[in-house]
């Protein structure tokens, strides 16, 4: 009988250690180059920009130290755009995140042409948005766009963009519609995990369709549900494009958003202080959001998991 003898990782040739060290690096390497460039060091930018008084066309720079901040909070401006962004990211997030777990389990039902279902659902997420928002703008053109021609006919309601409160709602309509195709695409990435025998023990305990969901595909799918919350969340809270291009924060800035109202101070009236303020604002209010779900969302997974 032979035995082997294991060695201690802290007791392997030099040489041996130095080159996984190497390995590693430079697997790692790119990924925390492309981190520090794209990530770290512009939100070091945007937080040394937001203590500065920066003229980018006579390229003056001076100290501000808070004033920036007390401008902006103190300004009706900022506190309207983060009461239209939540309100944005209410209308859109639910939509996206339970219509696409609907469509996911409808064409995980149907079988055949499922393909054909998956690309006309992510279509809308591979185009444009800018672009797609000029046709949506058209839809929604008082009187003779296909919004007040239908719908506005049967409530008496004409001219949505130009409503301080349907203008709103007639951009979270674009938002949904662009981004329901992704939570479709996770959602089905999270069912195709979902255990067979599980669902085949509960078929053969009579358990309803209901029951068969709620106790062994729900649970199953919870990674793939907190990260469509997260990614369809963060999405939300940065609305732009549509944005810009249906309504350009108007009517009397009932569509003005944080990410708009920073390109608004930052590249239209050259506050480049009061944007980097506004930007701040926004990174903060994002990462506060999804922290919360990821630790509200991985508790409800660890429960479910022990059920």
């Amino acid at each position: 009988m032979t035995t082997t003898t294991v060695v201690p990782p802290d007791e392997r040739p030099r040489r041996l250690r130095l080159r996984e060290a190497g390995v590693t690096a430079a697997l790692l390497g790119p990924a925390f180059v492309f981190l520090i460039a794209f990530v770290v060091l512009p939100v070091l930018t945007v937080g040394a920009l937001a203590l500065l008084n920066f003229d980018p066309l006579s390229q003056e720079t001076s100290f501000a130290g808070l004033e920036n901040w007390h401008r902006v909070l103190a300004s009706q401006e900022l506190w309207q755009a983060t009461g239209n962004t939540l309100l944005y990211t209410a209308l859109t997030v639910p939509f996206e995140v339970g219509g696409g777990l609907l469509i996911a389990l409808a064409i995980r039902a149907a079988g055949r042409g499922a393909g054909l279902w998956r690309t006309a659902y992510f279509a809308p997420t591979a185009a444009t948005l800018a672009a797609m928002s000029v046709v949506w703008r058209w839809l929604f053109y008082p009187h003779v766009g296909v919004f007040d021609e239908t719908l506005g006919r049967l409530v008496g309601q004409d001219g949505w963009l130009g409503s301080t409160t349907l203008a709103l709602p007639a951009v979270a309509i674009v938002g949904s519609w662009a981004g329901i195709g992704s939570c479709v695409v996770m959602f089905l990435a999270g069912l195709s995990n979902v255990p067979a025998h599980l669902e085949d023990a509960a078929r053969m305990d009579r358990a309803g369709a209901w029951h068969r969901f709620w106790s062994v595909i729900w649970p199953a799918i919870g990674p793939a549900t907190t990260f469509a919350l997260v990614i369809t969340t963060r999405d939300s809270l940065r609305v732009y494009d549509q944005v810009r291009v249906m309504t350009d924060g108007g009517p009397q800035q009932s569509t003005s958003t944080l990410s708009f109202t920073a390109w608004q101070r930052g590249v239209s009236y050259l506050d480049i202080g009061g944007g980097s303020v506004v930007n701040t604002v926004l990174l903060v209010l994002v990462l506060i959001t999804v922290a919360v779900q990821l630790r509200l969302g991985g508790r409800r997974w660890e429960e479910d998991g022990r059920r």
